[in-house]
């Protein structure tokens, strides 16, 4: 049987590991926005996470495997937080406007992630993992909407539609929010969010719901 008081020092270095991951992720994250992947080094990224380059090499031995994480990162918090805004939703055109709405309001919030990774996704070198991780989520990203957008047609919430179509529109205008936000920080972003809901919630609702709220 394992003594008590080692079990308890495990558990407190597997903390103290997690929360140092979590510090030099945070670090790759400001870095790349900040300088660009391509200058993001692990001097860089030690610099900024006030520790030094052989500790980042201690939990990441290859740069991209630190990539990667970022990648997976940003993906499960923005994963959290637009499955409670969606969570709950009375119906498919609701669930849409959520997701939507979320997305641009989650991009708001952290701009610095959207553009770390999207800088990773675009690298030409030193990030094959984490382009290869990025574009199976985004497979099964588009996927789970197609599911979505077929179900809510079955029940007759959503008009007939090509679910593959209307999937990779949302998709397309969702990623194209954060370099219009960048671009424009004067923009209202609630009514930004709140027009580019509308436009797609509006062409997937059956006529006749159409009729009737009008």
């Amino acid at each position: 049987m394992q003594p008590e008081n080692e079990s308890s020092d495990q558990g407190r270095r597997s903390f103290i590991e997690d929360a140092r991951r979590g510090q030099i992720v945070s670090a790759a994250i400001e870095t790349i926005a900040e300088i660009g992947y391509a200058k993001a080094s692990f001097v860089q990224i030690a610099r900024r996470a006030g520790v030094s380059p052989g500790l980042i090499t201690y939990h990441f031995v290859k740069r991209e495997e630190l990539m990667k994480q970022v990648m997976q990162t940003v993906h499960a918090s923005m994963d959290k937080a637009l499955s409670a805004r969606a969570e709950g939703a009375e119906s498919h055109a609701v669930a849409v406007r959520a997701l939507i709405e979320g997305f641009v309001f989650y991009f708001a919030e952290r701009p610095k992630e959207i553009i770390a990774i999207g800088q990773i996704a675009s690298a030409s070198r030193d990030a094959e993992a984490a382009r290869s991780w990025f574009e199976q989520q985004s497979a099964k990203t588009l996927a789970e909407m197609e599911d979505m957008f077929r179900e809510g047609q079955r029940l007759g919430e959503l008009r007939k539609f090509s679910p593959r179509v209307m999937a990779v529109s949302v998709i397309a205008a969702m990623e194209a929010a954060p370099a219009e936000l960048l671009a424009r920080p004067e923009t209202d972003v609630a009514a930004y969010a709140r027009e580019l809901a509308d436009l797609f919630v509006h062409a997937m609702s059956p006529p006749a719901r159409e009729a009737r709220s009008s």
